[in-house]
């Protein structure tokens, strides 16, 4: 005689619907590893399928079964359609095709057979997340419905069909998007290649300009040297006008102190013709000669003593004249060496620049063999992309 199964009480609906293995359980709440930003929404693929309440029996489960073919499975939920198990169609039926299935199971509690730890996942859950869950189960449930909730709370399942289905959805949008990213990268890299192009046009203009600031330096520079040889020239010149000036000076000094020693001479001949004209006085009738001399010889020293003033007076402006001319040749030697100075910087400044620019002729010359070499790697690039392209429409 066969064994019975022994009917075991009902047990208390926490226990009834403890979870064995909470990992299967992906609610909203516990759902980190579920993105939500994927287009394709689960809620487009849930099925409705009945709940019943934990008490209900495996013959009404049945019944429901039978009644619509349509319904993969029955839902377990508590009063606030909560899911708390599930038990799918194949499995109930091949419960109760078993001999003495009708006295074991048929008014046994649905909760005696249903799966308590299904998968649970939300409606924001992104599509492949959920298809991951569906492919890591175990082999036994791996057909088993996958219950989709709404804030907790029942809004439909997904068969295996219906993951299947949305996987392929997923795959086609995956193929659309990666045919997008393809021909955006085309463009993308056809417009690198433009960019690479005019860079390389730019950094050949710029050797150009560079090779033309060279020479204008090298110009420059040359002008400044001559320019300083010039100035070099000038202050000796200078340096000799200065010279001449102090001797012209000197000479101008003895000038006066002749004239001085001549006004002094003057002075005493009028002195003696003034004597001689007293003695002639003296004499009488036989020195009146004598004292027509003394006056003419007066008269002539006092002529001598004008023309040796006239003479002091001229060489003292011409004296100071000279020292004048002596101070600005100074100043303008002093002038000419500052610029000396800075024409020999602006000279060093000519070459710097001149070395400089080489080093960025050198930079550009690189800048267009690197662009040159990287445009040909964007153009492979884009060939190969647009070959990508070209095989995924086909």
């Amino acid at each position: 005689m066969p064994m019975l199964l022994e009917e075991k009480p009902d047990l208390p609906l926490e226990d009834t619907y403890k979870h064995e293995d909470d990992s299967a359980l992906v609610t909203e709440e516990d759902n980190t590893e579920l993105s939500f930003n994927n287009q394709v929404s689960i809620r487009d693929y849930c099925r409705q399928v009945p709940m019943v309440g934990v008490h209900t029996t495996c013959g009404e489960a049945a019944s429901m079964l039978n009644h619509d073919q349509s319904y993969p499975c029955v839902v377990l939920g508590d009063d606030q359609n909560r899911p708390q198990g599930l038990i799918m169609r194949e499995k109930l039926y091949r419960i109760l095709n078993g001999r003495f299935a009708a006295d074991l199971f048929y008014r046994k509690p649905i909760s005696h057979v249903a799966d308590s730890s299904p998968v649970v996942v939300d409606v924001q859950a992104d599509a492949p997340g959920v298809i991951d869950v569906a492919l890591s189960r175990s082999e036994e449930h791996f057909y088993d419905c996958i219950i989709i909730t709404e804030e907790q709370r029942l809004l439909g399942v997904l068969t295996m069909r219906d993951l299947m289905s949305l996987s392929r959805r997923l795959q086609h949008e995956a193929g659309e998007e990666r045919v997008r990213t393809i021909t955006e990268s085309r463009q993308e890299i056809s417009r690198i290649h433009e960019s690479i192009t005019k860079l390389v046009r730019s950094a050949g203009k710029t050797g150009e300009e560079a090779k033309e600031i060279i020479h204008l330096s090298e110009q420059g520079a040359i002008s400044l040297m001559q320019v300083e040889a010039s100035y070099n020239r000038v202050h000796q010149h200078m340096e000799g006008q200065r010279q001449h000036a102090s001797d012209m000076l000197n000479s101008i000094e003895t000038g006066a102190g002749m004239a001085r020693s001549i006004r002094s001479l003057a002075d005493q001949s009028a002195l003696l013709a003034m004597n001689a004209s007293i003695e002639a006085a003296h004499a009488g009738d036989y020195g009146r000669g004598f004292q027509v001399v003394a006056s003419e010889i007066r008269a002539l020293a006092k002529q001598t003593r004008e023309v040796a003033g006239d003479m002091s007076s001229l060489l003292e402006g011409i004296g100071e004249l000279t020292r004048q001319t002596v101070e600005l040749v100074r100043a303008s030697a002093a002038e000419i060496d500052e610029s000396s100075v800075h024409v020999t910087e602006g000279s060093a400044a000519f070459n710097r620049l001149s070395t400089a620019v080489e080093g960025m002729l050198h930079n550009a010359a690189h800048i267009a063999e690197e662009g040159r070499h990287t445009g040909e790697v964007a153009e492979h690039i884009r060939r190969k992309l647009e070959a990508m392209v070209s095989g995924e429409e086909i």
